[in-house]
């Protein structure tokens, strides 16, 4: 028996549509225009400009617990001045350079951005229903 053209467009939709098991890596250009590339830029300056205010729209509950976590344990005075060493590195356009590698594996995304020679900083991601968002480890 034959299946139906109308079952087999069904079943090749569902396929389509499910998350992918297989990690993507996108590097140069690619990774810097990706979509996780826009979020951690938009986040960081967020959080460079507002705090947790500013990067609230860009991170999950999670990623907001783990930060209010941070600034808690350093106090006041030591998450002033994590703000201000993200406030002496590279911002914008000269940020986005510095993104080198998005490994993006279903629903969710590792960042690379060289601070420096010897310094990455290493960004999780979660797809939600409202897009991309920073987020902790996984």
């Amino acid at each position: 028996m034959k299946p139906s053209i109308a079952v087999v467009a069904v079943l090749a939709a569902i396929a389509l549509a499910a998350p992918s098991g297989h990690a993507q890596t996108l590097t140069g250009a690619q990774a810097q225009k990706s979509p996780q590339a826009e979020v951690f830029l938009n986040y960081e300056k967020g959080l460079i400009a507002k705090g947790l205010d500013g990067a609230r729209p860009h991170m999950t509950p999670a990623k907001e617990d783990d930060l209010k976590t941070m600034a808690k344990m350093f106090g006041e005075d030591g998450f002033r001045q994590f703000l201000d060493k993200m406030r002496s590195g590279a911002q914008g356009e000269a940020r986005r350079k510095q993104i080198e590698k998005v490994e993006v594996k279903g629903d969710y995304a590792v960042l690379e951005a060289r601070d420096s020679p010897n310094a990455v900083t290493v960004q999780h991601f979660a797809r939600t229903r409202d897009g991309w968002k920073v987020d902790v480890r996984r």
